[in-house]
């Protein structure tokens, strides 16, 4: 769990500053995304959290029995790795409303772990 949420942490430290862009290149602030791009680091940062999530249903599906509760642990993983290439395929990178709710739908996917482990 500790290198998930860690994984998880370090995406979201990284995608921080896209809903901010806009006003970034306005004032010349050069941060991560103004310097890589909004496509890049959503890019990046999704298939990060898709390798999280894989590994998360690998561990689930090759764990002995018992030792997790298979329904959360995979069937979770799996429907919130789907909602984020769901919400990573809405996303246009030229208009900041798509981009603040690509951000906020990370948080909400950061937070919804803490719920399904609960249930692990």
């Amino acid at each position: 769990f500790a290198r998930f949420m860690t994984a998880f942490a370090s995406v979201i430290a990284i995608t921080k500053d896209l809903p901010d862009i806009e006003g970034d290149r306005a004032f010349n602030i050069q941060t991560f995304a103004t310097k890589v791009g909004v496509d890049k680091i959503a890019k990046g940062a999704t298939a990060c959290l898709l390798l999280n999530y894989a590994h998360a249903i690998l561990t689930g599906v090759l764990s002995k029995a018992g030792a997790y509760n298979p329904i959360p642990m995979i069937g979770g993983h799996a429907a919130l790795a789907s909602m984020l290439l769901f919400r990573f395929k809405q996303l246009d990178s030229s208009s900041m409303k798509s981009i603040k709710v690509y951000y906020k739908h990370i948080w909400d996917l950061f937070y919804l772990e803490y719920v399904l482990y609960t249930l692990i």
